[in-house]
């Protein structure tokens, strides 16, 4: 079981890297596109050389994923379209092209489409390869020699790639090949992309390619603390979702895809600037400010009066024109903060909350 967990860490941490940079080219559909049309490069391969164990099954899909950015790419330029209606125009018809052909050609060939599309990491341990004096899964061999690849890759290229990405105009400018750094980077999805077929299948290769790096994006602004966060995400989700499938008696892969999500809405719900968040900050604002507001009032009319008719227990929520029950939670907060305390039937400040009053006069010049 260990060999599942294994393959989904790396599965998920070599396709958070070059995710990144999708989202950030705005081309999250790019990887939905390659991930269906890589089987007919897949397919196309096998016609050719009739082993599903050939290495040209890998160089197949990784050209099929290049065409279709390719094609994709060049529908997108005449201007008829947009990049998401050309996706939604190639994608279904190279991926329809190869279901038709395993359907028509390939019954009896064990190239299933469930399979290519759900995957089930379960069994990755059944393929086993001794390396270094170890039996290790070979998907998890194949990912790990994907991940070296891809961290290799943005490693060597990262300004390339971090120019290119934020303004290419300026790197086309300069004498840049932008185009052959684009294409490397599709390369290298597509190639991460069949890799994973046989151990997770395409769905979650998606959600490992986006949801990830969209949860990172939302936290950081910095490249290379979002390709981090990424990373650690994907490496994270997988974890949470192995445990949760073990759990449950259910589909690894599916799980991993689910917790993929979760993670993503969560992010989405409170980044800095996510709509629950910012309803927590309004909220702790309010309650900060009718506080100030408590003191304020004390510490005014106390300056009169030690015992003034305002501060009175049973009269100030009409004078500060609250209910009873925002009363008594902002006197039960401050009491609890040591700010005020309670002598009979008024409300005083304590010395503590005199510092707070005359920090406030100072701020709000009073």
């Amino acid at each position: 079981m260990t060999d599942s967990l294994l393959v989904l860490a790396l599965t998920a941490a070599a396709c958070a890297l070059p995710g990144v940079f999708l989202l950030l080219r705005n081309l999250s559909m790019i990887a939905d596109a390659i991930s269906h049309t890589v089987l007919f490069g897949i397919v196309l391969a096998f016609f050719l050389t009739h082993d599903l164990s050939s290495p040209w099954l890998l160089g197949g899909a990784a050209l099929m994923g290049v065409l279709t950015v390719l094609l994709v790419e060049l529908l997108g330029r005449t201007k008829t379209l947009k990049i998401d209606d050309a996706i939604g125009i190639i994608f279904p018809m190279l991926f329809s092209l190869a279901v038709i052909l395993i359907s028509k050609y390939a019954g009896n060939v064990h190239l299933d489409t469930d399979m290519v599309l759900m995957g089930e990491v379960i069994y990755a341990g059944l393929d086993t390869v001794p390396f270094f004096g170890f039996d290790i899964a070979a998907a998890a061999l194949k990912m790990g020699a994907i991940l070296l690849l891809n961290f290799t890759f943005i490693t060597l290229f990262y300004k390339e790639l971090k120019l290119s990405t934020f303004d290419e105009e300026n790197a086309r400018l300069i004498g840049m090949a932008t185009s052959v750094i684009f294409y490397g980077l599709m390369t290298l999805i597509s190639l991460t992309t069949v890799a994973a077929f046989d151990a997770v299948g395409s769905i979650l290769v998606i959600s490992f390619f986006i949801a990830p790096a969209g949860a990172a994006l939302l936290f950081t602004k910095r490249l290379h603390h979002a390709l981090f966060f990424a990373v650690l995400t994907g490496v994270i989700n997988s974890g949470i979702g192995y445990a949760l499938a073990i759990h449950f008696n259910a589909s690894m892969s599916g799980m991993c895809a689910f917790v993929n999500m979760l993670v993503y809405i969560f992010a989405v719900l409170f980044h800095p600037k996510g709509v629950l968040t910012k309803r927590l900050q309004q909220t702790r604002n309010r309650e900060r400010l009718r506080q100030e507001l408590f003191i304020i009032h004390l510490g005014t009319h106390t300056a009169r009066h030690r015992y003034s008719a305002e501060n009175e227990v049973a009269e100030i929520a009409a004078h500060l024109r609250w209910s009873q029950t925002e009363m008594e939670k902002v006197s039960a907060d401050l009491r609890a903060a040591d700010m005020i305390t309670q002598a009979g039937a008024y409300y005083l400040l304590t010395e503590k909350g005199q510092l707070r009053y005359q920090a406030l006069r100072a701020e709000y010049f009073l």
